[in-house]
Order: structure tokens, then sequence, then C-alpha cells
């Protein structure tokens, strides 16, 4: 295809409308679906991690008041001080807390294994099972910060989130009250781990339900990509033929969409090419004719004056003395000077196609115009059994022209309407104005018709079909009109008629100025 478009700017395919259609298609299902999937992974993810410190909160709400009710009993306000024998109440305690864990219904075991153990602010362990792991200094990080002090001091529950190399711990740290008095803190340590692989195998998923909705995104894409692309390419591909000079090329007009009006606009504008083009060659070839015309009438206008003067003299000089041979020298004379007046006729119908009057415009009545012609050959159109049928328009606008132009390209369709029909028949003429706001002169008569394929030469220097004649009246015609800003268009069948339509625009000078007239 963009082998077509030689002469035109190339066509990179990478840059091509399908390949960027497609890319921006791709980009917006990879944002979309990217978004998506990670608004959904963090939703997921806050919504699991909050049900974990649910459950921990209270767990270690259970565990607060557990210790309270049952372990703690002494007098001492600080865990690290209590005796021994509470101490290992509290290690017995710690030693069964996954078989008390169980009385707690927080149905939390599937998070994997607990710990228990009790610090204080300075994140020193003070009890714990067994009690060689009593004493150790937790690291900084799992430490309590004063901001958590201060929620512990109001009997809130902290939770925090840790990773211990490939583990991570859910911590939960309570505050120990022995009557209203703070005496230690409750650290309980929950494996995340089980929730971490859900969330693993939900971002798993996610992935791989975002790869295949991207392949098939990519699948879809190029189709759609395609789809649309088609009719563009199909635009190139006809525009670069058309570049070539395929000016018959026409392209389908079968959709309603913007590609189809774009079609349609194309199609009008290879018609208007092709009017133009045939319009140019026509001016050409007028031009042309012009030029041989001139240089004919000229190199035989003179001659033919000369002969003229020739035979006046041979009249009057060498006219024969008895009386038989003077009215046959007469009847000769007579019959020689008829055809230099024919000859001198066409001449001069050369010379006006070649150099046609300089045109003295001025507000034309149309209606009157037609009128006046119809009454010019209506004595010649009753002799052949013609019947002249007007629908005038009496309110239509004056055309801004020349009167005796306008008046010969009137008058040259209604002569060739009476030598269509020379055994009688039906001119009509109409005049009125379009719907384009231009005035329309039609001429149509119901004669033997044109061949459809001398419709194109019709209105071509010294084309005819006729016996008589040299194939200029319809060049006349053209060339006046399109001097005075109009168009002329023919439709013929044959075997039924013409018609000739003449199109000009309506006068912008004041309909108060006299209409001018020449013979």
């Amino acid at each position: 295809m963009y082998a077509k478009l030689e002469g035109f700017m190339k066509l990179n395919p990478r840059r091509s409308f399908q390949s960027r259609l497609t890319l921006i298609m791709l980009l917006l299902v990879f944002v979309t679906t990217a978004s998506l999937l990670i608004i959904n992974y963090q939703i997921e993810r806050g919504i699991l991690i909050d049900q974990i410190r649910q459950r921990g909160v209270l767990m270690g709400k259970a565990l607060q008041f557990s210790l309270t009710q049952r372990i703690l009993k002494s007098t001492h306000n600080d865990l690290a001080g209590i005796p021994e024998i509470e101490r290992q109440e509290i290690r017995d305690f710690i030693q069964h807390f996954g078989e008390e864990e169980a009385q707690f219904d927080i149905y939390a075991q599937e998070e994997g294994v607990h710990d228990l153990f009790f610090i204080d602010a300075q994140g020193k362990v003070t009890i714990d099972y067994p009690a060689d792991k009593e004493g150790r200094i937790l690291p900084t990080e799992e430490r309590i910060t004063p901001s958590d002090l201060a929620k512990l001091q109001k009997n809130e529950i902290v939770s925090q989130i840790r990773s211990r190399g490939m583990d991570t711990i859910l911590l939960l740290t309570f505050p120990v009250f022995q009557q209203q008095q703070l005496t230690g803190f409750g650290r309980v340590e929950m494996s995340m781990n089980p929730a971490v692989a859900l969330l693993s195998q939900i971002r798993f998923g996610g992935l791989t339900a975002a790869v295949a909705l991207f392949l098939i995104a990519i699948v879809l894409a190029a189709y759609l990509a395609r789809s649309v692309n088609r009719p563009i390419a199909d635009l190139v591909d006809a525009a670069g033929r058309v570049g070539a000079g395929e000016l018959t090329l026409r392209l389908k007009e079968s959709s309603r969409d913007e590609i189809g009006i774009l079609k349609a606009a194309f199609n009008r504008m290879v018609e208007g090419i092709v009017k133009l083009e045939e319009a140019q060659k026509r001016v050409e070839r007028s031009e042309v004719a012009s030029q041989l015309a001139a240089r004919m009438a000229h190199e035989i206008k003179n001659p033919l004056n000369s002969i003229g003067l020739t035979v006046d003299y041979l009249r009057d000089h060498f006219r024969p003395l008895p009386e038989g041979d003077q009215m046959k020298f007469d009847e000769v004379s007579e019959n020689i000077k008829t055809e230099l007046a024919r000859l001198n006729n066409i001449v001069e119908g050369f010379l006006g196609f070649a150099k046609p009057a300089v045109a003295s415009k001025g507000p034309v009545d149309v209606t009157r115009l037609v009128e006046e012609i119809i009454g010019f050959i209506l004595p010649e159109a009753e002799r052949q059994a013609v019947q002249l049928q007007a629908h005038l328009d009496q309110a239509i606008p004056k055309v801004e022209g020349d009167y005796s132009q306008l008046r010969q390209a009137l008058l040259n369709l209604f002569i060739n309407a009476l030598q269509a029909m020379p055994d009688g028949g039906v001119i009509e003429v109409s005049a009125s104005v379009s719907a384009a706001k231009k005035i329309e002169i039609v001429v149509k008569d119901n004669g033997c018709g044109i061949a459809p394929e001398n419709i194109s030469r019709l209105f071509d220097p010294y084309f005819t079909t006729k016996i008589h004649g040299f194939g200029l009246g319809l060049a006349v015609v053209e060339r006046i009109v399109q001097e005075h800003g109009g168009t002329v268009q023919v439709a013929s069948q044959p075997g039924k008629g013409t018609s000739f339509t003449i199109t000009l625009p309506p006068s912008r000078m004041s309909d108060n100025v006299e209409v001018l007239k020449y013979a």
C-alpha cells in the first residue's frame, strides 16, 4: 500500500496511526489494571491486618483480665519485685498459655506460634518461661516508645508489626495494673506468616489475572485498532492512487460515521478534481482552437474580400453584350457573391469565437430576455411544428451580464433544440431561483438526444454530430456562461431528448439600472 505514496511523505510504520492507537489502548489498559490491582491489594491487605490487630487486641484484653483476676494477688506494684512464688505462677500461666488461649475464643491459632512474656518500661524482660529467658533486653525497635507508653498508661493496647528475618511478627503490648497502679507490661508475639502467605497468594492471583487481562487486551486492542485503522488506510491508499492519476477511483460510502462522511467528502473531492481537469482541458482546447480560428480567419478573410472585389469588377466591365448571356452572367455572378457572403459569415463566426467582444455588463432581466428569444424563434418553431412552453418566474432577481452575449448563448441552445426536432416536438424553457440562490435557466427538448459517449466532448470546439456546422455553438455558450461566473450542464437520453441548464449568480447591482441591449 505504501508504495503508492511515492512522491508523497513516506509513512513510518512505527509511527502509523494503528501503532499509536494500539499503544495508547494498551497503555490505558495497563495503567487501569495496575491501578486496580494495587488498590485492591492495599484494601485487602488493610482489611486482613485490621482483623488480625482486632483479634490481638481482644486477646490482650483477655490476658490482661485473666492476669489481674487469677495471678496478681500480691500487693507489689512492680512485676520485677513480686515474690518468686507469684513469679512461678505467672511462668506456669505462660507455660500453659496455648491451652488457656482456646478459652479466650479468639480463633487466632492459625496465625502461628504465640509467645507471652512481661517487660518493664525500659524493654527489659522481667518474667518469662523458662526463667533463663528473663533479664534480656529487647531490641531498640521493639521497645516501648514514649508515645506507646502514654497510650499504655491510659489502659490501651499497642500493636506493632515487625520483620524478623523471613518472619513477620505482630507485637501486642498491654498494661498490667494492680489496684489501679501500673506494675508492668505484657508482650504477646504472634506470627503473621500465614497472613503474609495469604497476601502473597492474593498478590500472585492479582498479577496472574492482570497478565491474562493484559494479554486479552493486546488481542482486543490490535483488533480494534486494525478495524479503526482499516478505513483510514483505505483513504491513504486511495489518496496515493488518486495522486498517481487514477481519477476513476471511488470509495464505498456504506458507513454513516465520521469515516463515512470523510469518504463521501473524498469522493466529492475527486469528482471536483475530475471536473476541474475537464474544464481545464476544455479551456486549453478552446485556447488552441481560438488561436487556430484567428489565424485561419485572418488568412481567409483577405482573399475573400479580393475575390468579391474582382467579381464586382468583372460584372461592371466585362458584361457580355447578348441579352441572354447577360442574364446568365448576372446569375453566375450573384451565386459567386452569395457563396462569398456565406464564407464571410463563417469566417466572422471563427473570429467571434477566437476574439469575443468585450462584455459590457449590467443588470439583465432574465425573464424578459427569454421572452424576447421565444418571440424571435417562434416563426421558425411554427414552421417545424415545434411547440414552445415557458415556465418563467417573474419575481426572480436580475443577473449581472452582457445582454447581447447572454442572448447569443440562449439563442444557440434554442437553435440546437430546433435542429434536434426536424419533425416537430416540444421545447420547454424555465427560469427560476435554485436552492443555492442562483438563477437557473433550463432549455429542454424531446428530440433525438445525445449519445452518452459524446456528452463529455459536447462543449469541445469543432466537435459536432451534425451534417452542417462547425461545432462552435456550444463552445461559445460555455465560454459566455463561464465569463459570467456561471456553469452550464447537459443531461440527455438518446431518443428521449436533451436538457441544458445554465446557472448564473444574481446581480449585485441595483435593479434600477437600465438593462443594456445590443443589436
